[in-house]
């Protein structure tokens, strides 16, 4: 008699939750795109990534916090690569004030654009946590910039 009382709660218990958990529904929809942390240094390549402003990336699996905060020319960025084929950069107006004394922040602040030089191939590594089984360049051109919270967007069409 126990093992048939214990069955019966059980078994309610279980149609309970289970009617409860169909009529759940996400809020949030899927990511379309996956996220990295990169470094970046904001220099041109032609002038070996010291000086002018231009792109020169780094990925860096397990990125120290603290190294970018101290680092004076590396400033770290979230990127990812969409399904239309562009390649975004997300970037605080935090890491770029602390990026070399907030230099680069006059080519974002207020801005619609910002134009790149040089052309740039992202490294290998890069290509592959962005999900890329390709070589990925960023042509020479202007680029939309978009703020929002803090954060400036960039939409680098490959």
């Amino acid at each position: 008699m126990k093992k048939i009382m214990l069955f019966s709660m059980l078994s309610i218990f279980l149609l309970t939750e289970t009617t409860n958990a169909t009529e759940l529904k996400s809020v949030t929809p899927p990511p379309t795109a996956v996220w990295v942390k990169l470094i970046i240094n904001f220099h041109r390549p032609k002038m070996n990534c010291e000086s002018g402003f231009g792109l020169c990336f780094d990925i860096t699996v397990g990125v120290d916090d603290a190294m970018v905060r101290n680092g004076q020319n590396l400033c770290q960025v979230k990127a990812a690569l969409n399904e239309r084929n562009e390649f975004i950069v997300e970037v605080t107006s935090d890491a770029l004030n602390n990026y070399e004394n907030g230099s680069t922040m006059p080519y974002f602040k207020d801005k619609k654009s910002i134009t790149i030089l040089d052309p740039y191939t992202l490294s290998a590594t890069t290509c592959k946590a962005l999900g890329s089984t390709t070589p990925l360049t960023i042509k020479p051109g202007n680029y939309p910039v978009s703020y929002a919270n803090g954060v400036y967007t960039v939409a680098f069409q490959l």
